[in-house]
C-alpha cells in the first residue's frame, strides 16, 4: 500500500495521494501565486511576505519541487500587472528584480519571461517621459536625420493595411424576348446598390524603428521603405499585439511584431510619449 506524497499517510492500493490532499495543495499553490503577484504589484520586498509564503507551503503541504515554479508564476503575473499599471523607474525595476532573487528563483528562469519583458518595456516608456533615453544600439539600423536619436528597434514586423473594395449587388439587367426576326423586346431590369467590404491585407515584412522624431520601416519582402515623422501622424490605435498608425490623408497601417506577444500596450504608450515630446 502506497503512502500519500503530500501527507505521508497510507493512500490505498494503486494510489499515490489522497484526493483531498491534492485539492488542498492545488488551492495552496493558487494562493501562493496570488500572494506573490499581489506583493509585486504593491511594491513589497520578498522578506515582507516570506512568513506568509512559508505558512501557505506548510499548511497546504505543497511539495518542495512545486514551490519555486509557483513563486515564479506569481512573480511573472505581478511584474506584468505592475509594469502595465504605470511606467516603472530604474529603482522600481531593481526592486522588482530583487524580489525574485530573494525568493531563490534562478535568473535563468526569468530571462525569457513575460514579466521581465514587460518591465523592460515599461522602463523604456519611463525614460522617454522623463527625458532620460538611452540610445538604442541594437541590430536595426536606418539612416537617421541630424539630431535624431534611436529609441527602440524591432525585427520581423508584419505591416498590414486596411483595404476597401466596392461592388454592386442586387442588380438585374432584365431579359430580352424575340418577338420578330431581328426585333427583341427588352424587359425592364433594376439597378443594384453599392456595397463596400473591408479587409486587412499584408503589405510587407521587415524592420521597425522608433526614434525621437519618427518611425521607420524597412521591408524585406517587397522593399517597402519609409520614414513617417510624428508630426504627420494623427492617431495611434492600440491592438493586443500590434499598433495602428494613421497619418494625414492615409489609410491606417498596422505594425505587428511577430516575436513579441502582447506588445500593443507598449508600442502605443511609447509612441504616444515620443510624439508628445517631439
Amino acid at each position: 500500500m502506497g503512502l500519500c506524497t503530500y501527507c505521508g499517510q497510507k493512500a490505498g492500493w494503486l494510489h499515490e495521494a489522497h484526493d483531498a490532499c491534492i485539492q488542498r495543495a492545488q488551492q495552496g499553490l493558487s494562493s501562493l501565486e496570488a500572494c506573490v503577484a499581489e506583493a509585486v504589484v504593491q511594491g513589497k520586498a520578498y522578506d515582507a511576505v516570506r512568513e506568509q509564503v512559508d505558512r501557505l507551503v506548510r499548511n497546504s503541504a505543497i511539495p518542495g519541487q512545486q514551490v519555486l515554479p509557483a513563486i515564479t508564476d506569481g512573480w511573472n503575473k505581478g511584474a506584468v500587472a505592475r509594469s502595465m499599471q504605470q511606467p516603472i523607474s530604474g529603482a522600481e525595476f531593481s526592486a522588482i528584480s530583487n524580489f525574485y532573487r530573494a525568493a531563490g528563483v534562478p535568473a535563468e528562469n526569468i530571462k525569457q519571461s513575460a514579466g521581465l519583458r514587460a518591465m523592460a518595456f515599461s522602463f523604456l516608456i519611463w525614460t522617454v517621459l522623463n527625458d532620460q533615453i538611452d540610445p538604442y544600439v541594437g541590430p536595426i539600423h536606418f539612416n537617421l536625420q541630424a539630431g535624431e536619436v534611436p529609441v527602440f528597434g524591432i525585427a520581423n514586423v508584419l505591416l498590414s493595411e486596411e483595404r476597401v473594395a466596392s461592388s454592386y449587388v442586387g442588380a438585374y439587367s432584365g431579359a430580352s424576348i424575340r418577338v420578330a426576326r431581328g426585333f427583341y423586346y427588352h424587359l425592364g431590369g433594376m439597378g443594384g446598390h453599392r456595397v463596400q467590404s473591408r479587409s486587412i491585407q499584408e503589405v510587407d515584412y521587415g524592420d521597425f524603428l522608433m526614434t525621437t522624431q519618427a518611425v521607420y520601416f524597412g521591408g524585406r519582402e517587397h522593399g517597402l521603405n519609409f520614414r513617417l515623422p510624428y508630426k504627420h501622424i494623427v492617431r495611434f490605435q492600440p491592438y493586443a499585439d500590434a499598433i495602428g498608425i494613421c497619418k494625414n490623408g492615409g489609410k491606417e497601417q498596422m505594425f505587428a511584431p511577430q516575436q513579441l506577444a502582447d506588445c500593443g500596450w507598449f508600442l502605443f504608450n511609447v509612441l504616444q510619449a515620443l510624439a508628445a515630446a517631439g
